[in-house]
């Protein structure tokens, strides 16, 4: 009987820790991505939008991080925020960032949540290298494709000859496939005409885990007008 009361008593203080915490979304209503700094680690929201759930209630360091244009052309990621944030038990802070790096707030209690089975881990740019890419550790978020595997990819392209041959191979290797900018901009270069990449680099928008780095894609194009219709692209998602 004793031994039965303290396991009760161990599972209920369990319940009441749970109950005495925080969650926090951040997230973006404009098209620029955000990178932050939470608690010390780093992450990259995959889309534009990141929760963080069963935190202890206190304060909490945060730092977020906007891609902005340059006046005098190109982006970099601009602080806009930097100061700690307090998690209330129960409550959910919202933390918005709006265009031009203004943020807003909003908090709001815990709906009980019987759906959900665990916490969303975006991808830690951290230097904890338990990941399965490179040294990467990607969280929970989706993983590129290792070096190896790209190579293999763009082999397929590359003997397919003929732009429109390698448009048609490009949109089936993205298929079932995440790649980093970088990667994608390697694909592109396979390309011999900017019409036939510009296509390509439009589909493989949807496949990128480095969306707020996308406009940097504009650098593959010979032409100045395929580097804008990129741009008006990526502005239109």
């Amino acid at each position: 009987m004793k031994q039965l009361l303290l396991i009760s008593s161990f599972f209920i203080s369990i319940i009441g820790f749970a109950q005495n915490n925080g969650n926090i979304t951040i997230s973006t209503t404009g098209n620029s991505n955000l990178k932050i700094l939470f608690d010390g680690k780093k992450y990259s929201l995959l889309d534009r939008s990141v929760t963080f759930q069963n935190l202890p209630a206190g304060n909490h360091a945060l730092v977020i991080y906007q891609l902005q244009k340059k006046n005098l052309g190109g982006t970099e990621y601009v602080e806009v925020f930097n100061n700690n944030v307090v998690l209330n038990p129960k409550k959910h802070l919202e933390v918005s960032v709006l265009r031009f790096g203004k943020v807003a707030w909003d908090e709001s209690f815990i709906e009980p949540d019987t759906w959900n089975e665990g916490n969303y881990n975006p991808r830690n740019n951290g230097n904890n290298n338990q990941g399965n890419n490179n040294g990467n550790n990607y969280g929970n978020g989706p993983v590129p494709v290792s070096d190896q595997q790209l190579a293999q990819l763009k082999k397929a392209m590359v003997d397919a000859t003929y732009d429109n041959q390698i448009l048609t191979t490009g949109k089936v290797i993205l298929k079932n496939n995440w790649f980093t900018v970088a990667q994608i901009k390697e694909l592109c270069q396979v390309f011999t005409y900017d019409d036939k990449r510009l296509e390509f680099a439009k589909v493989a928008y949807d496949y990128c885990i480095e969306k707020g780095l996308y406009i940097s894609v504009q650098d593959v194009f010979t032409f100045s007008t395929y580097k804008t219709q990129l741009i008006n692209y990526i502005n239109s998602k």
